[in-house]
């Protein structure tokens, strides 16, 4: 059954009020006082505390990290990467283009180094972000803090200490999304479209939607062995939990899906307690069953591919 125009929008007004009244920003939360550095061996460290985690890897060809926190936190995060190594990052990766990700951008970029992201991620960076569901609006980062390296589809491969293979993630999280592989050291770096302690968020202001993430979460599962480090901005997680989130994405799409056709509404959908059997796991649904209803509605005629099937 296909939406008439009229139960289209309403329910796309149903999920913008929810959106408006209910949501709160995951991407501006305090620094904590203290850093926390972990060797994890071979010139790799993992550094928290930043805003989102951060990955070090410092060798003979210098420094490079893959993230660099938020920007309250970037003066303290370079300065422990240089007491640590003895050098600053001559290379930055932005796995996205959210805050709590680009913070060193800028002072890195002011010394030339070398930023590389994909091109979306550029694009958002240099432009003013209206964040409905935070409610919030992001102004473009300056000139000097935005990505000088860019790439689109093709993966990539650097050698850089050791060789790191980086890729796009298609409109996942949000449509940037890149990860950074390190397969001698079976480490992948996959930004936030791994969450590793509560549902994922589905950034559709950024073009991120839940059969974007389905497509991001299978490209990562076939990087994966099961002794994988999986390096989320917000934790660190196994081949296992990537799975995990594979099969309750797969079956919240399968459930708005079946809701799109039927012409449900955002709040029918919500009533129904479409997560039921994940909460304990995942914890609160709300947004994320919001923001996977928002972030459909360019995608009504192509969702029933991503749900998984009985």
């Amino acid at each position: 059954m296909f939406f008439s125009r009229r139960q289209f929008l309403s329910s796309a007004s149903a999920a913008g009020a929810w959106l408006a009244l209910g949501a709160r920003s995951s991407f501006a939360a305090p620094t904590p006082a203290a850093l926390q550095w972990q060797d994890l061996g071979d010139g790799l460290a993992l550094i928290q505390g930043a805003g989102g985690n951060v990955l070090a890897i410092s060798g003979k060809d210098g420094i490079a990290l893959v993230d660099g926190g938020n920007e309250a936190a970037a003066g303290k995060l370079l300065e422990l990467v240089k007491t640590k190594t003895g050098s600053v990052p001559s290379l930055l990766f932005n796995s996205h283009c959210h805050r709590d990700q680009v913070g060193c951008n800028q002072l890195l970029g002011k010394q030339k180094a070398t930023i590389v992201a994909h091109e979306n991620t550029k694009l958002w960076l240099g432009t003013e972000i209206i964040s409905k569901w935070e409610r919030q609006t992001y102004p473009p980062l300056p000139k000097a803090a935005l990505p000088n390296k860019t790439f689109y589809y093709d993966t990539e491969t650097l050698q850089f200490n050791h060789r790191l293979v980086y890729g796009w993630m298609q409109q996942s999280h949000t449509d940037g999304d890149i990860y950074v592989h390190l397969p001698e050291r079976n480490v992948l770096f996959v930004g936030d479209v791994v969450s590793a302690n509560a549902y994922p968020v589905l950034d559709y202001c950024t073009n991120g939607w839940i059969g974007g993430m389905i497509t991001g979460l299978t490209q990562l599962l076939a990087l994966c062995d099961n002794n994988t480090k999986v390096i989320a901005s917000s934790g660190v997680v196994d081949k296992a939990h990537v799975q995990q989130q594979l099969d309750m994405c797969s079956a919240l799409a399968d459930r708005v899906g079946t809701a799109y056709y039927k012409g449900a509404s955002l709040p029918e959908f919500l009533a129904g307690k479409p997560t039921a059997e994940f909460d304990a796991a995942w914890g609160k649904p709300e947004l994320f069953i919001a923001q996977a209803w928002e972030g459909t509605l360019p995608h009504v005629t192509e969702i029933r591919r991503y749900g998984k099937r009985a």
